[in-house]
């Protein structure tokens, strides 16, 4: 009796142009905006020629756009340095990093309280305890807050609390 012996299947590769091989790896590369921008018209020109087969113009803009955003990323910044007590505010959209303090906060919508997480139990007039974290109150496994406590802290009380402890506020651009 014989064996039957099975061979793996060789895996097609995808035929691709050269053009499209070429421009993909200078757009991979590529530092500076202008750079880009040069490749991209690239893209029309070798479209108009013929030298790209059907769906590689588009699959080369995709990629162009994507390097076109992480070129747009600020650069990330050093988070500021924890001195003391108070708010620490950072604004991630220009690259800066968040503190490392006793608590983060954020203020309500209509600015009425402050939202505050935090691992330390905190009682008092004005500190209300919303909830304590756990693993499914967030989209990501392991999130540093899980256990840590949420409050509502009027205006005043939130003033006490920065005399006491560091705050870190994340602070958006509009």
């Amino acid at each position: 009796m014989g064996k039957i012996i099975q061979f793996q299947q060789r895996k097609e590769q995808k035929a691709v142009s050269n053009g499209y091989d070429n421009l993909s790896r200078l757009i991979a590369i590529a530092a500076t905006k202008e750079v880009l921008n040069f490749y991209i018209e690239s893209i029309g020109q070798l479209e108009k020629r013929g030298s790209l087969l059907d769906g590689e113009a588009e699959k080369l803009e995709e990629q162009g756009r994507a390097k076109r955003l992480e070129i747009a990323l600020p650069e990330k910044k050093e988070p500021e340095k924890v001195t003391g007590s108070g708010t620490y505010s950072y604004y991630p959209e220009m690259g800066e990093q968040k503190p490392d303090c006793q608590m983060e906060a954020i203020l309500s919508y209509y600015g009425k309280h402050y939202f505050v997480d935090t691992p330390i139990q905190l009682k008092g007039r004005g500190i209300t305890l919303v909830k304590q974290y756990t693993e499914k109150d967030f989209c990501n496994a392991g999130d540093h807050r899980v256990g840590w406590f949420e409050y509502q802290v009027t205006t005043r009380a939130f003033e006490k609390l920065k005399e006491q402890y560091s705050i870190s506020m994340e602070r958006c651009l509009d």
